[in-house]
């Protein structure tokens, strides 16, 4: 009897330990943290008086063909540190993904409205015209109505979007077509004022003809990622540090500020550390973001100054002026770097020397020249 009752105690006591060992436990065990969330500010040069805006005037979300929500894609564009976006699902097809409400093309900028005015980020109304070449696809910003587009007759989809005062671009006029062509339905929405601007870079690839017309008939140049995966998916942020984008010369930093700069042809893209745009522009950032000191040591026969970069854009220099000697052939200037220049007494020439930038492109034929020195 004695026997059983020891066993029964111990029993109570091993209980009573194991309650005790369980209460000791954590309620849960954390390992790692959650990526912060923080913007990646872009630093680029002041232009005159205008507030130089990062945007994307063509983007796709799960309300068409592409695969995230709309309200992602503001997120994405706040963290890259972008100013502005257009969401510009498929006017045509649309949604794309079964089970998606159908019926309202403006239900994707509704849905990330809310998430624009948390982020600060201004959301453009847009939508893309999505037929065969001619006229290929087309996206229509600053639209009041989007379901008003949706018409059998392209021409009438057009009009209707040019009705409410909307910004049409064309997209990627490269894009699923064996030779770029200024048909002649796009002679008809030029002259009819009814065609603003060309989407000359897009996602991967830029057309060298298509920045032809744009400088030849004073339209509007643009670039954009046209995404449909996740940005992250799409760009390889270990080796670019930002995606393609427009960049507007705004005179305020509001939709009707950017609204007035693509009319008005305020534009420049910018792309795998290459800046495309007006000679003017490209000189002016370029001196916005380069400052060359004077000379600040001279041995027998060098002296020695210093080139700094303030800005997110490198610069690949290359000397056109032959006869120039003792100065470098090539000069680089990493963005937001300094580099020391060394140049020879021995040029008793006059006036400054001439570098072509060679990732400032003012035509396919074309790069900016600066003089220096």
């Amino acid at each position: 009897m004695k026997t059983r009752n020891v066993w029964i105690l111990a029993a109570l006591l091993c209980g009573q330990i194991g309650v005790q060992a369980q209460e000791a436990l954590p309620k849960e065990v954390k390992v790692g943290k959650e990526r912060i969330k923080a913007r990646h500010e872009i630093c680029l040069p002041q232009i005159d008086d205008y507030q130089l805006l990062k945007c994307d005037f063509h983007i796709h979300t799960i309300f068409s063909d592409g695969i995230v929500w709309p309200s992602l894609r503001v997120q994405e564009a706040w963290e890259e540190g972008l100013d502005a976006i257009a969401i510009t699902d498929h006017i045509e097809g649309q949604p794309a993904r079964r089970g998606l409400q159908t019926g309202n093309h403006n239900y994707s900028f509704d849905a990330a409205r809310e998430e624009a005015f948390r982020r600060n980020i201004i959301l453009i109304k847009g939508g893309e015209i999505t037929r065969s070449m001619p006229p290929g696809h087309l996206n229509a910003l600053f639209v009041e109505d989007l379901n008003v587009l949706d018409q059998k007759d392209y021409m009438k989809a057009i009009e209707e979007a040019h009705n409410q005062g909307a910004f049409i671009q064309w997209n990627h006029p490269g894009w699923g077509v064996n030779e770029i062509k200024w048909h002649d339905v796009h002679e008809e929405l030029y002259k009819k004022g009814w065609l603003n601007g060309i989407e000359v870079f897009n996602e991967f690839e830029w057309y060298p003809v298509a920045l032809d017309w744009v400088n030849e008939k004073n339209l509007t140049l643009l670039g954009n990622t046209d995404v449909h995966d996740v940005i992250e998916r799409l760009y390889d942020f270990q080796t670019t540090t930002h995606r393609p984008m427009t960049l507007v010369l705004a005179k305020e930093r509001t939709e009707e500020g950017i609204k007035d700069a693509l009319f008005n042809r305020r534009t420049m893209v910018y792309f795998y550390d290459n800046l495309m745009g007006k000679k003017e522009y490209l000189d002016k950032f370029f001196w916005g973001a380069v400052q060359v000191s004077p000379v600040y040591y001279s041995s027998e026969k060098r002296n020695y100054l210093e080139i700094k970069n303030s800005s997110d854009v490198p610069f690949r220099l290359k000397k056109v002026d032959k006869a120039r000697k003792g100065y470098p052939e090539r000069i680089e200037i990493p963005a937001r770097h300094s580099v020391t220049v060394v140049l020879s007494k021995d040029d008793n020439n006059t006036g400054k020397v001439q570098y072509e930038v060679e990732n400032l492109i003012v035509s396919p034929r074309e790069k900016l020249q600066v003089a220096l020195f």
